[in-house]
């Protein structure tokens, strides 16, 4: 999974963030926040320390801090009308490890097992958990007298729940750090990667630059990313081809060389590998249906300004009260 370091903004309240956004894709992520989703609306598949699971309305998920995380619309999301379905709409909420720190300190080194949250909560703790999770985004986005006071209780209301349920353990403030070193590290990898794709790129030569054997290096990579370095070179050549492949001036063979492949054989195998076909049918489907794969594009995510979440925020406890009644 491809993975950057999201740094959150707390533009309203300190140590808490709410937002609705719809997301085709987000490519792999981690920040030092908790968060927690519920899905409002649409299908589709979040990646979780390099598990994989399907997303259906009303589910929530609970992401510990500094676990890679990554969301995209299904694949096979098309319409009756063979119009492709946008991504699912999300409300997160993102809640800093200093949140309360004062008067619960440990929440500064505990390590949450991410996941759905169906699997420790009941449904009736689920209903209660979404509930006071949509309350307190609504709180959020209004900005009614006190909003601050009743959102930040409702925030400590779900992290008690968490404790109380979900597997965690508390570590020491120097495995601590030794992890933010470790995502610093991966950030300069993933950065250089990035950077570089289009020529060639040696395991040996960035291990050497951060200081590691190429075996300790491949290991450190491989258990955060869940795939070889190798793979993800060339999953990073390969959306660089698809990329190009929309500019129907350029040929298959530059966009070969273009994208980092020095052979335009590999590119050929690595796609049929990756998607069953060749990058010439690949290039006539991404025609047909330009949104059929998961494809970094540049505007992959919407996040919706704060009144137009409140509507829909309304809007989906209002389905609720009347799914119930």
């Amino acid at each position: 999974m491809n993975q950057e370091i999201e740094f959150v903004k707390y533009q309203k309240l300190k140590h808490i963030k709410f937002l609705v956004n719809q997301i085709d894709f987000k490519e792999g992520h981690i920040h030092n926040e908790i968060e927690v989703f519920l899905v409002l609306d649409g299908t589709g598949k979040t990646e979780i320390v390099n598990q994989t699971y399907n997303l259906q309305v009303g589910d929530i998920y609970f992401i510990n801090s500094s676990d890679p995380h990554a969301y995209y619309r299904s694949a096979d999301a098309v319409k009756e009308t063979g119009q492709v379905c946008e991504g699912p709409l999300f409300l997160f909420a993102q809640i800093s490890n200093h949140f309360l720190r004062e008067y619960f300190p440990q929440i500064r080194t505990t390590l949450f097992k991410s996941g759905p949250l169906s699997e420790y909560l009941n449904e009736e703790e689920l209903d209660d958990f979404r509930a006071c999770l949509v309350n307190a985004a609504i709180d959020y986005f209004a900005e009614e007298d006190c909003y601050q006071l009743d959102v930040a209780s409702k925030i400590a209301s779900l992290l008690k729940v968490c404790y109380k349920k979900l597997p965690h353990k508390i570590i020491s403030e120097e495995k601590k750090q030794n992890l933010k070193k470790k995502n610093q590290r991966l950030q300069r990898i993933v950065s250089y990667v990035d950077d570089n794709f289009d020529s060639q790129i040696r395991l040996e030569d960035i291990a050497l630059q951060e200081g590691l054997s190429p075996t300790h290096f491949s290991h450190l990579f491989s258990s955060s990313f869940g795939i070889t370095f190798q793979e993800y070179v060339n999953t990073k050549r390969m959306e660089q081809c698809i990329r190009l492949m929309q500019n129907q001036e350029k040929t298959l063979l530059e966009i070969s060389y273009e994208g980092g492949f020095s052979d335009p054989k590999y590119m050929n195998r690595m796609f049929l590998k990756t998607f069953g076909c060749t990058p010439k049918e690949f290039r006539s489907r991404l025609t047909n249906v330009r949104r059929d794969y998961r494809v970094k594009e540049e505007q992959s995510e919407n996040i919706l300004a704060d009144s137009d979440a409140l509507q829909v925020m309304l809007k989906y406890k209002s389905n609720i009260v009347n799914n119930k009644s």
